[in-house]
């Protein structure tokens, strides 16, 4: 059997395998053949939500990578590097600071503002990245880190200006799962795998637009709104990610590269093995975040970036071709 047909059957043992590694690790070690009563309250009611935050947020960043990546034709887009995390965390820092979020739904109302913020910095990203009809990935990225510089730089402004919320501020710049609770796990449950049933729904579409909107247009393809509909997913799946974990970053621009070299572009299978791939990455990185360092925890966003940014470099050194 060849790679592309062995890879999708080894998805779902690898899942039950990184979530047993993740339920499992932590400063009390848990046996799941020998439970006590505080080993089932751990279990069940802050490992278990941490876990399920962590590969929702997993696939849901890789996935929205995937989608930049497809939509901009270049391996090195995602939403960190493009500034719509940025956006997506100042949209929640805002509703934080100025206490906009209603007590009664306050981490929905949360990822309201984060889901605002990040189509913001998206409208923003694709303004000063536009020019003479089309788009050149370097003034892309470059429009992406400027953007992201800027609304960072206002989220700082806003962490000045906190109380009480400072905390809160703080865990959006380091990223991380140490405050996942069975809440915030609900919202993830409730929209990132409708986003990524709906992405997967739409991929022949992006198929067909990789191969020029004029095709695309003579094939019965509707670009302008294809596109619409995978920048609003990415926005989305972004958004609901950071409003759960904070800014983590490079896992968008990991996983989706290494599933295409694995097992082609075809969005088709692509979007659902970067789903689940990404999931089990940011797992593991929670995982070694909790072990690394123990009992202290490091921030997930580190343990992605020291990962990601290596990764990072290389495809800048080897797309620097494409990228004028």
């Amino acid at each position: 059997m060849n790679r592309r047909g062995l890879h999708p059957w080894l998805i779902a043992p690898a899942i039950l395998a990184v979530l047993a590694i993740g339920l499992s690790i932590g400063p009390v070690p848990i046996s799941f053949f020998h439970l006590s009563a505080t080993d089932k309250e751990i279990l069940f009611n802050l490992r278990l939500p941490r876990v399920l935050s962590a590969f929702l947020v997993g696939g849901g960043l890789a996935l929205a990578g995937a989608i930049f990546q497809g939509l901009f034709r270049n391996p090195i887009a995602d939403s960190y590097l493009l500034g719509v995390s940025s956006g997506a965390s100042l949209g929640a820092a805002a509703a934080i600071v100025f206490k906009l979020a209603s007590p009664l739904a306050s981490f929905a109302a949360v990822s309201v503002f984060a889901f605002g913020g990040s189509l913001g910095a998206l409208a923003m990203v694709f303004y000063f990245g536009h020019r003479q009809g089309g788009f050149s990935i370097f003034r892309l990225l470059l429009s992406g880190l400027g953007v992201g510089l800027f609304l960072s730089s206002l989220v700082a402004i806003f962490m000045l200006m906190a109380g009480e919320e400072l905390k809160a501020l703080i865990f959006f710049f380091l990223g991380g799962f140490s405050s996942s609770s069975w809440d915030t796990t609900w919202v993830s449950l409730a929209c990132i795998p409708i986003a990524a049933l709906t992405a997967c729904y739409y991929a022949p579409e992006l198929n067909v637009l990789l191969l020029g909107e004029e095709t695309a247009q003579s094939s019965g393809v509707r670009t302008g709104r294809v596109q619409l509909i995978f920048a609003v997913l990415a926005a989305l799946l972004t958004s609901i990610s950071v409003s759960v974990a904070g800014l983590i970053g490079f896992v968008g621009l990991i996983v989706p590269h290494m599933i295409r070299l694995s097992c082609g572009a075809d969005h088709r299978t692509l979007f659902p093995l970067t789903f689940f791939t990404g999931g089990i990455f940011l797992v593991l990185c929670d995982a070694a975040a909790r072990i690394v360092i123990e009992p202290a925890e490091l921030p997930v966003g580190i343990v992605t970036s020291l990962v990601g940014v290596p990764i990072f470099l290389y495809l800048i050194r080897n797309e620097s071709s494409d990228l004028g």
